[in-house]
């Protein structure tokens, strides 16, 4: 009897040892391939155009348009395009954009002025202050932006005074287009 259970023994410990083998294995393999990916590029390009000091061409500057020797009456005109293409590349996503004149320095202002920003078409809204851009042809959009300071504001304090205008375009990719 003593060598039947030395038998049940060895025999439990070999089926324990061949079950815990089999579950340990695993099957792996290697393979190899090859795919390419393309992303879509953006593009929304800024194009400046004519500045104008009450009628007489002036040159602008990366930086922005710095107005000096500004007087009361004086109005200043500029003109740009945002286009959805450059050079070498076009846009291939829905873009949507806005644009944002900023003074430097911001609070208070320096000057009295006032501007009106006038699209030169109409852009499809996206809602708000955003415009669409679209894409798979070339398309330009141009503003005109005006810069006023009315004459009846006159002030010593004005004057040896510099106030800087930005235009900035904050553009981001748009979901769809209604």
């Amino acid at each position: 009897m003593k060598k039947r259970h030395y038998f049940y023994l060895i025999y439990m410990i070999v089926v324990s040892l061949v079950v815990t083998a089999v579950s340990f294995s695993r099957y792996s393999t290697t393979v190899e391939g090859s795919t390419q990916v393309s992303v879509a590029k953006p593009v929304v390009e800024y194009i400046p155009g004519n500045l104008t000091l009450n009628g007489v061409p002036l040159t602008t500057s990366a930086g922005g348009i710095s107005l000096t020797d500004v007087m009361p009456g004086d109005e200043l005109v500029y003109a740009f395009e945002i286009r959805n293409f450059t050079e070498d590349d076009e846009n291939q996503v829905l873009m949507q954009y806005w644009i944002n004149v900023i003074y430097d320095p911001a609070d208070p202002t320096v000057l009295p002025l006032q501007d009106t920003l006038v699209a030169g078409g109409t852009y499809p809204s996206a809602g708000g202050d955003w415009v669409y851009l679209g894409f798979g042809e070339q398309i330009t959009h141009s503003y005109t932006l005006t810069v006023s300071w009315d004459e009846g504001e006159v002030d010593p304090a004005y004057m040896n005074q510099e106030q800087s205008i930005q235009i900035q375009i904050n553009s981001q990719q748009a979901d769809s287009q209604p």
